[in-house]
């Protein structure tokens, strides 16, 4: 309300200099302390955020091991822990982008596309991920073969909301092809994904906040010119 006043009040005495640039330095005045406000808010958050990350962050690491980009994986989920089993593995960047993948590893092929999370008479069917070198791929060694499926843009479709409402549950999963492979997660794996899926929320937030710090810094700035 007081910036409207302000703001008629310099329309009104724009043939007045004193009035109207006194009327100016007192909405300057206000401006800068409502946006140092903002400020005080936003690095209160920041460290809120950052408090909440500090004990999920403990079972992951950040590495450039695995690829072009460094993600985050779980320390129970590398792959030089992991290559010999079948299971569903946590993915997420630095910037809060999250999936899972299936990953069958065999002596037959099952050319699965599909997952099933099921626990007692709750359950949860992804979408269809075609086979197609890069989202469905396969690859063999001698006589073991290994099939992953990612299932990004939601084509999860509610497994991942599921895995982490019921981490704590022994979940089942069925790996759906022209086979079938049938696991029951390890806790870990329902852990991963879980705590995983927590850190993208919280990273996207933390990006968010100071994406608006820096508009709010570079505001003030121009105010205290």
């Amino acid at each position: 309300m007081a910036k409207l006043k302000l703001d008629s009040l310099i329309h009104e005495f724009k043939d007045l200099p004193e009035e109207a640039d006194s009327a100016k330095a007192l909405l300057t005045e206000i401006n800068i302390s409502e946006q140092t406000r903002n400020l005080q808010f936003l690095d209160s958050a920041l460290v809120a955020q950052e408090a909440l990350l500090e004990p999920l962050m403990k079972n992951f690491i950040l590495s450039d091991e695995y690829g072009s980009t460094k993600i985050l994986i779980h320390k129970r989920q590398k792959p030089e822990n992991s290559f010999n089993r079948t299971f569903l593995r946590a993915h997420l960047n630095q910037s809060g982008d999250f999936f899972i993948s299936s990953r069958y590893h065999g002596t037959k092929w099952i050319y699965h596309q599909q997952i099933k999370v099921y626990y007692k008479n709750q359950s949860v069917l992804s979408e269809i991920v075609k086979e197609d070198g890069f989202n469905n791929r396969r690859f063999e060694d001698g006589e073991f073969k290994w099939e992953i499926v990612n299932y990004k843009d939601g084509k999860d479709n509610g497994i991942v909301d599921f895995i982490a409402n019921n981490w704590d549950s022994p979940l089942r999963v069925q790996f759906m092809g022209k086979g079938y492979e049938y696991i029951i997660m390890e806790k870990f794996d329902r852990e991963a994904i879980r705590d995983g899926y927590e850190i993208s929320f919280i990273l996207k937030e933390i990006d968010r906040i100071k994406t608006e710090k820096t508009r709010v810094l570079q505001t003030l700035q121009k105010l205290e010119r």
